[in-house]
């Protein structure tokens, strides 16, 4: 009976703490330790959030984020790091303002470009060869977030975007060749830190 009581009190302070509304600053800078997209693999962002009206309904968000893959080796050890640059500006809807528990839906653009480099093998003379590549891609994503307002300063959360990848062009700088993919599948993971001021 002990545990059940604890629980449902727990329960009803997470609810209240939610309900809760204050007066946050309007500005949120944000780093991410922790980011992941397709095509561009693990690294970390940077992000500006202004809050544009007084219910704390809507925001501009503009994210910059860099990721780090490695290329496969060679089988001799040599592995190529890979970095993308991916630029993710939209608006954001909270549905309930400004809380200290607050969720987040929104659309946003986002614009990446990367390098490919890495070892390629070559089945006719039995050797890898190790080619130089970039790649451009843009799109749109559906974004959701839940972010956790630890006072009207402190802020932490996770985000989630998920969309079409409509311009794939992939550059071979070693054999000059080009070429463009159809449409793709893209994704943009990251946990952040705010500081609002």
């Amino acid at each position: 009976m002990k545990k059940v009581l604890l629980g449902l009190s727990v329960l009803a302070m997470t609810f209240s703490a939610g309900a809760q509304q204050s007066n946050f600053f309007k500005n949120n800078m944000k780093f991410y330790p922790l980011s992941a997209f397709a095509y561009g693999g693990v690294g970390l962002g940077l992000a500006y959030e202004r809050i544009m009206d007084k219910d704390g309904k809507l925001g501009l968000n503009l994210p910059v984020y860099l990721g780090l893959t490695n290329a496969q080796d060679n089988g001799f050890g040599d592995v190529a790091t890979n970095t993308t640059f991916m630029f993710n500006p939209g608006v954001k809807f909270y549905p309930t303002g400004q809380r200290r528990v607050t969720y987040g839906i929104g659309a946003s653009l986002f614009g990446s470009y990367g390098n490919r480099n890495g070892y390629v093998y070559d089945f006719n003379t039995g050797t890898s060869r190790y080619m130089e590549k970039n790649e451009v891609r843009a799109g749109m994503l559906v974004n959701n977030s839940v972010q956790f307002n630890i006072g009207q300063k402190f802020n932490l959360g996770l985000d989630l975007g998920l969309g079409p990848s409509y311009l794939n062009q992939y550059n071979n700088r070693t054999t000059g060749y080009s070429n463009s993919d159809g449409i793709e599948f893209m994704a943009v993971f990251g946990f952040h830190l705010g500081f609002r001021f």
